[in-house]
């Protein structure tokens, strides 16, 4: 049988679900930080905000754009950052991965970066221009 990663649709939905959820709203956040920059808990620490909708992560030399820009947008991910956010991201990521473990969050993180590799891979392709290759008729 073979595993299908979650549509976009999908994504987005268990997002607002999450939101909606007094419980899980923080947890919301950092759902939407995972589909929109492809980033696990962990690889999101010591980042700040860059230009736009990116992010920049300690150690990289490029900022982090989200291949759906719109996502950091309507996911409001900038403006609902839990306060202290980097002191609390390792109890949110734990608080995450158990709200997954016992099933109360649909997508697993797993399943949302498989998702973003995808996304990412279609996109670089897309966007690469065909190599076109030279004809070398009436050359002897």
């Amino acid at each position: 049988m073979t595993h299908t990663p979650p549509t976009d649709q999908t994504i987005v939905d268990e997002y607002f679900r999450l939101r909606t959820c007094r419980r899980h709203g923080k947890l919301a956040w950092l759902f939407g930080m995972i589909a929109t920059y492809g980033l696990t808990p962990d690889a999101l620490e010591g980042f700040q905000w860059a230009e736009g909708a990116s992010i920049h992560i300690p150690g990289k030399k490029r900022p982090i754009a989200p291949l759906h820009p719109q996502w950091a947008i309507i996911f409001r991910l900038k403006e609902e950052q839990p306060r202290e956010v980097q002191d609390c991201l390792k109890a949110l990521a734990k608080d995450l991965y158990c709200a997954m473990a016992y099933q109360k969050v649909a997508v697993n993180i797993t399943d949302l970066l498989l998702s973003h590799q995808l996304r990412k891979r279609h996109y670089h392709s897309v966007k690469q221009p065909q190599k076109r290759h030279r004809s070398f008729a009436g050359v002897s």
